[in-house]
């Protein structure tokens, strides 16, 4: 049974400040820049017969006060469904990064995925994970990096095929590398939205996320970010 409306909106809000607590929670209070930025992406997953699925993602996303485009993101997978609440994927991801005031560099990285439906079931509320190892090759660099990364998304309906979506991320290195990378907690990521029906699997999901970034040298980075994302499931 779906929500009453008022309920809904209550739990909506609530679940909001739930996820924006979490990210303040995990920042160190020595953040000390901050910057507006939107994130645009399109996600596919395709069911190819004999539980073969096939994953698209594009991405782009305009930083220093939405001012430029700064990083695309292309990564595609090959996925299998082991059963109704696990798959694996195997997958390549091309970035290309333009930071402000240094040069552009373009990394590559293979990744391996593990995706799991926690509790829940379609249609109602779930809690789900993603489990994500990268190995990150920058260009011109002769060195590897190892990444992991884990995140959790919480969906609960609020009827009519809309819903109330919130997700954290943590990114932790697991060595350091010639090219910037160091070993310890990277990057935190939270966010909470809503997903909005458009057709029989397609959503919309728009809402805010909140980016913590970890660096070395200069101060840490809070990015709060408009993210909006095409998802298609078939």
């Amino acid at each position: 049974m779906f929500l009453s409306s008022s309920v809904s909106r209550t739990l909506a809000k609530g679940l909001g400040t739930a996820a924006l607590l979490v990210l303040v929670s995990q920042t160190p209070a020595q953040a000390t820049e901050t910057d507006e930025q939107i994130w645009l992406a399109q996600f596919s997953t395709f069911a190819v017969g004999n539980n073969w699925l096939v994953f698209t993602e594009a991405q782009a996303r305009q930083t220093d006060g939405v001012k430029r485009l700064s990083q695309i993101i292309l990564r595609p997978a090959v996925g299998y469904q082991v059963n109704d609440t696990v798959s694996v994927y195997a997958g390549y991801a091309w970035v290309r990064t333009e930071p402000k005031g240094r040069a552009a560099n373009t990394e590559h990285r293979a990744y391996q995925q593990l995706s799991l439906r926690l509790t829940g079931s379609p249609g109602k509320v779930t809690v789900a994970s993603r489990t994500r190892l990268e190995q990150r090759f920058i260009v011109g660099r002769s060195d590897m990096g190892w990444r992991m990364r884990n995140l959790v998304r919480l969906d609960v309906p609020l009827g009519k095929g809309y819903s109330a979506i919130v997700s954290g991320e943590p990114f932790v290195n697991l060595d350091t590398t010639t090219w910037g990378q160091r070993a310890g907690f990277d990057q935190m990521r939270g966010f909470a939205g809503v997903g909005i029906p458009v057709a029989r699997g397609v959503a919309l999901e728009v809402g805010y996320a909140g980016q913590y970034v970890n660096r070395f040298g200069v101060p840490d980075r809070m990015n709060h970010i408009g993210s909006l994302s095409f998802n298609i499931r078939r």
